[in-house]
């Protein structure tokens, strides 16, 4: 192990650096670059075993733990990276390459974060997922990423997005390397140059990673058992069949939804009522009750729509017996199927590879995803996804406080609330990359004298 970390440290690391650069406030780059590698090896482990494998299996739920509390590490180390960075106007001249490429880590490492509770696979996953979906249909980009396709948010968050920002960490170390640690932009800072002292380096990786396995020892990742439409349904047939009502007349919250994408564009009637109800007769035969909907006057149409909708709405029970309205056994005989779990099932495969966008807006469309917020204290109101199921109790997705904030003071009440708050965080992270570039914006730590914090001045 001796071996192996002298041959790294002469082929890769810097040996001359100025005499601050060993303090602990220098080793950020190092340490992040150990956060990502228990990243890599926890992720590898834990898509290899599956999720099944990291929700029940108590090595797996370790695995699980380490995997986010090395998450958390890398978001706030890299957040203290930048503000050295910031402090020190360690962006001036040949260096501002440096800190665009620095700074693009920074906001795909948070996303990239997102689409990691995303893939948990409990109520988190389907909460943030539904949440973040709107973000990115607000941003005007939800025709491309749909946190709502687990498949597709597996790619971008075990494929794409790792090896872009091992593109980014490679670019970056070495330009670092190259133009070596940013020296005192002033005359009036002391410092000599010095060896740099490798060994204090991987004493503190090492003493990081120790930190990351017992906090996830003490913090195990939380685990919310995720709502199933065969749970509502039994628990409460009457919401389920209201919510079928709702999707044949094309009121629910799919049907009517507005952002700046809206990628929902399909036939809510056809995907969540017509479609399943011909797989219901396929186990069931008998009567086409969609039918005989079919084949009546269209106000005659309006008044069962109508009925039922008021039917189920006064709790009424499942009636699977002929009815003059046959759209009152109709949905009746859907909500059975929910209670056997055929008809979530039937949504996941209706489309490829698992993608769970139907059953995800299905579920959206009953409140109850929204109900179970509401008791967890994770909603929008209450500071949504900067919190995890257990209230303030540590890991939480603290990055998103910004969000969070406009959400419930400017933008509160906002019907373009989404679309408002992406155009607000893409001008910020905008403005962060190109900051070295900024007259007057780029003198302000200089002018706060945020330099003192990290070098001694001459006296």
């Amino acid at each position: 192990m001796l071996d192996l970390m002298r041959s790294f440290s002469s082929g890769m690391m810097i040996h001359k650096v100025p005499s601050y650069a060993n303090r602990f406030f220098y080793s950020f780059g190092f340490l992040l670059l150990t956060c990502f590698v228990v990243l890599a090896l926890t992720g590898i482990v834990m898509l290899f075993f599956g999720q099944q494998w990291w929700q029940t299996d108590p090595l797996g739920i370790l695995m699980r733990s380490v995997h986010l509390w090395a998450a958390e590490a890398f978001a706030f180390i890299l957040v203290l990276h930048a503000f050295v960075a910031f402090s020190t106007s360690a962006f001036r001249s040949t260096r501002r390459l440096v800190w665009m490429l620095g700074s693009l880590l920074l906001f795909i490492s948070l996303i990239q974060a997102e689409f990691g509770f995303g893939l948990r696979g409990d109520f988190s996953s389907q909460w943030r997922s539904l949440q973040g979906a709107d973000f990115w249909n607000g941003a005007g980009l939800g025709w491309f990423v749909n946190p709502l396709n687990s498949p597709q948010v597996l790619g971008l968050h075990s494929v794409i997005i790792p090896f872009a920002m091992i593109a980014l960490i490679f670019v970056h170390f070495s330009l670092v390397k190259k133009l070596g640690i940013a020296k005192p932009y002033r005359k009036d800072i002391e410092f000599e140059m010095v060896d740099a002292n490798h060994r204090i380096l991987f004493v503190r990786g090492f003493a990081l990673v120790a930190a990351i396995a017992v906090l996830a020892v003490l913090f195990p990742s939380p685990l919310e058992a995720p709502v199933t439409i065969q749970g509502i349904a039994q628990s409460n047939p009457a919401a389920i069949a209201l919510t079928f009502a709702s999707e044949f007349n094309h009121t629910s919250g799919t049907a009517t939804y507005m952002d700046n994408i809206d990628p929902y564009i399909f036939d809510t009637r056809q995907v969540f009522v017509a479609s399943p109800y011909v797989q219901y007769l396929k186990v069931y035969p008998g009567n086409n009750l969609l039918a005989a909907f079919n084949s009546e006057t269209q106000s005659r149409q309006l008044d069962n729509i109508a009925q039922a909708q008021l039917y189920f709405a006064g709790n009424g029970s499942i009636n699977l017996s002929a009815n003059p309205n046959p759209l009152i056994p109709l949905f009746s005989s859907l909500t059975v199927m929910a209670q056997s779990g055929l008809y979530e099932a039937s949504l996941n495969n209706a489309l490829p590879g698992g993608d769970q966008t139907y059953a995800l807006r299905f579920l959206s469309d009953t409140g109850y995803l929204g109900i179970k917020a509401e008791s967890l204290g994770i909603s929008l109101e209450q500071y949504g996804m900067i919190k995890d199921e257990r209230g303030w109790l540590p890991p939480n997705s603290w990055w998103l406080a910004p969000l969070a904030v406009m959400d419930n003071t400017i933008l509160a009440g906002s019907q373009n609330q989404d679309r408002i708050g992406a155009l607000i965080l893409g001008l910020s992270m905008f403005l962060f990359i190109l900051f070295p570039f900024i007259p007057w914006l780029n003198e302000i730590p200089d002018k706060l004298g945020l330099y003192r914090i990290f070098w001694k001045v001459k006296r």
